[in-house]
């Protein structure tokens, strides 16, 4: 399966069990009709015995085991491992469909100027159904602006440089979640993204997702990023203020709505304080703090500033 040589692309694949769900994923991998790759799994921390459920694999993927430490530290380990230029990420609750390699490394061959590329994801149940209407737009080219107001580039379509991501120190592993979302902000200030518009990787929709879980610290961490990201000035010349602003209004919004509906009080009124720095005048954060506490209620209303961000 691999060349004698270094294998032109790494695939890494992080997991933290559902072993047999990373059964099915390397047997997409060993679908691809490109061959020319090595196959990196990163163990964080399992309880399930990775390493011996996937001896034999087709793949021949080498499994390198840590302590839980959460998706950036695993895939970053995976892009230290990488013997390849090129890297392919694909989670292990996920799935290639047969061409994607060899259609992004074309692409990539024919186009070395960009070298970080990407595409849609196609929606589907856990037992494979499609599932239509779910798949977010993306565009190519100078993202930044774009890619604020949208977390549209998904971990599983991305296949890039090592260089490129080793240049801006790979996923930053302080942040639990929205890891990959920073990183692409990050990256989108320095180059062009090429989009691959055929959907050619599989999202499984499942409760145990780890961006669906603990909705109230996610939220908290991705109003943290962005306002992080927007204040660095890294982006300046790329992102309109005012629409940017908004952004965050919205964003901090939201988070501050998770809290108080978690009966997270102090962290509630912190998010909402920053919603009102950020243009969202309309809060009033006692009178909400109250009524949600005589009432157990929370107003889905958003005020008309926050709301004003792009959709």
């Amino acid at each position: 399966m691999r060349s004698v040589s270094r294998p032109a692309v790494s695939v890494i694949i992080p997991t933290f069990n559902r072993l047999a769900l990373l059964r099915e994923a390397l047997d997409s991998v060993a679908a691809q009709t490109f061959r020319d790759f090595e196959v990196i799994i990163i163990d964080d921390g399992s309880t399930e015995a990775i390493a011996e459920g996937v001896a034999g694999h087709s793949t021949s993927p080498r499994v390198i085991r840590q302590p839980n430490a959460g998706p950036a530290a695993a895939r970053n380990r995976g892009i230290a491992a990488a013997n390849a230029d090129l890297v392919a990420f694909l989670d292990s609750d996920d799935l290639w469909l047969p061409k994607k390699l060899a259609t992004y490394f074309e692409r990539m061959h024919r186009e070395p100027d960009v070298p970080i590329w990407y595409g849609p994801m196609q929606p589907i149940e856990r037992d494979g159904q499609r599932v239509p209407g779910r798949t977010k737009p993306c565009i190519g080219g100078c993202i930044t602006e774009a890619l604020f107001h949208s977390s549209f580039v998904h971990v599983p379509t991305v296949v890039c440089r090592k260089s490129l991501l080793t240049d801006v120190g790979c996923f930053d592993e302080s942040l639990p979640v929205c890891e990959d979302y920073d990183l692409w902000l990050r990256l989108s200030v320095r180059t062009r993204f090429g989009l691959i518009e055929e959907p050619l990787a599989l999202r499984r929709l499942h409760d145990d997702r780890l961006s669906k879980g603990q909705m109230s610290r996610n939220l908290d961490v991705k109003a943290r990023m962005l306002a992080t990201f927007f204040e660095s000035g890294m982006a300046t010349e790329k992102l309109n203020r005012r629409r940017a602003e908004a952004r965050l209004a919205k964003v901090y919004f939201a988070a501050g709505r998770a809290a108080l509906r978690g009966g997270e009080i102090s962290s509630a009124l912190e998010h909402l304080r920053s919603c009102r720095r950020y243009g969202g005048v309309g809060i009033q954060v006692w009178p909400w703090v109250a009524a949600a506490s005589a009432m157990g209620v929370f107003s889905k209303n958003q005020p008309r500033e926050a709301s004003a961000a792009t959709r």
